[in-house]
Parts: C-alpha cells; sequence; structure tokens
C-alpha cells in the first residue's frame, strides 16, 4: 500500500520468484489519479526496492512490461531498472501480438551500505551452497581475518581467526541447511535471526547473532535450542 499523510494513494506488489537465488518479480503499481504529478511512482518504487533488498533480503529484482506502454517503461528506466532484453511477440493483447520489455535490478545497481541483515541473508544462502556442495570458499570469504565465531549449547569451538573456522568447516563441514525464520538488527547493530534445519523446517534450532565490520563478518555466535 502506498499511502500520503495517512491516506490510501496507490498500490504495488512483488512476488517470490526465486527463493534459492533471491529473485522477487514486481508489478501491479498503481497510483490514484489525484496523487499524480507528484512523481510518487518513482518514490514509491525506489521504496520497495530498498524494502526488498535491504529489509527482506532480495539480490535480483525484475518486471515485464508491455512494448506499448512507454509511460511504463520510462518509469523503470527513471528509478533504475536496466532493460535486459525482449520477448517477442508474446502476448495477444489489443487485436496482435505484442512483446514484453524485460527488466532487471541487482544488489550492485543500488548504492547502499550492506547493512548486517543482508550480509546475515548472504551468508545463510552461501552456507546452504556449502552443505551442498562442500566448497565453503564461498561462505568463508565473507569472514574478517581476525573474525571470531562461537557456538553456544554445543561443546564446539570458539574459533579464533579467519584460518581457525575454515579449518573447523573442514574438519567437521554442517550436514543439513538452514533456513530463517525471522531476522531484525539492534539498535547496538548486533543482527539477530531465529532458525530452523531443514530438516526440521518448523521447528526454531536456536538463533545466531552477527556482528560486522563493514561488509564482512567480525563476529558470528550460533546458539542451539536443548
Amino acid at each position: 500500500m502506498v499511502e500520503v499523510d495517512g491516506r490510501r494513494a496507490g498500490v504495488m506488489g512483488f512476488e517470490v520468484e526465486n527463493r534459492r537465488s533471491r529473485i522477487a518479480s514486481l508489478g501491479g503499481l498503481a497510483i490514484h489519479p489525484h496523487f499524480r504529478g507528484r512523481h510518487l511512482a518513482d518514490e514509491a518504487a525506489r521504496e520497495l526496492q530498498r524494502h526488498l533488498i535491504r529489509d527482506l533480503g532480495y539480490h535480483r529484482l525484475q518486471l515485464e512490461i508491455y512494448a506499448f506502454n512507454e509511460r511504463a517503461i520510462a518509469h523503470a528506466e527513471r528509478v533504475g531498472f536496466v532493460r535486459e532484453g525482449v520477448r517477442r511477440k508474446a502476448y495477444w493483447r489489443h487485436g496482435e501480438w505484442v512483446d514484453g520489455v524485460l527488466f532487471g535490478l541487482v544488489r550492485d545497481d543500488l548504492d547502499l551500505p550492506v547493512s548486517g541483515v543482508e550480509l546475515l541473508r548472504d551468508h545463510i544462502v552461501r552456507f546452504n551452497e556449502g552443505v551442498r556442495s562442500g566448497d565453503w570458499a564461498p561462505m568463508l570469504e565473507q569472514f574478517a581475518d581476525d573474525a571470531r565465531m562461537s557456538f553456544e549449547g554445543v561443546p564446539v569451538g570458539p574459533f579464533e581467526g579467519l584460518a581457525a573456522i575454515e579449518a573447523a568447516y573442514r574438519e567437521r563441514p554442517p550436514d543439513d541447511e538452514i533456513e530463517i525464520l525471522g531476522v531484525a538488527e539492534r539498535e547496538d547493530g548486533l543482527v539477530v535471526a531465529s532458525y530452523a534445519w531443514q530438516e526440521k523446517p518448523s521447528a526454531p534450532a536456536g538463533e545466531m547473532h552477527l556482528r560486522c565490520d563493514g561488509e564482512r563478518i567480525a563476529e558470528l555466535v550460533v546458539t542451539f535450542v536443548r
């Protein structure tokens, strides 16, 4: 819902296109005629981009527009979407076949600092890929050289420094993927996420506490429910 001074001014929406790769498809942006002429659609679209990427952890946003809708195409380009291609004569509209113009926007297109919430969500993606492939390098490159990783509820660690963390994953690699149940960043900068193992996705397994140093992980504490 788009609101101006507490009044409903329009709507916009999105849906999950690919959960593993964190892709969202956008659509349905509409502004009431009484509020047009204020660049409200542009402002709302940019706010949704920031919310999806920074708060909800999506990596890529995409949309498709009929080729005859020049106004919508101009709007997409104004708010930063990149034209990526054309789906030729894909839709029957107004008595003829028309093209669909494809637009995309990825995290790197936005001039925004990486938040702790984003860093943690990206960590989970890389962790899960490590479980599947056995290659932990993409996940480990997120950690600062002097990072600390510890566990509460299990007799493991703590591990001081990137070399120790790397050795721990090499010697005792996890065998189940993680699903995030909820995540938030506190005022002191600590990111707290509740998680579950994929084997039992509805059963909370503990929490992850992350502190970042710029765009790298400075400390990660993983707690386990006893």
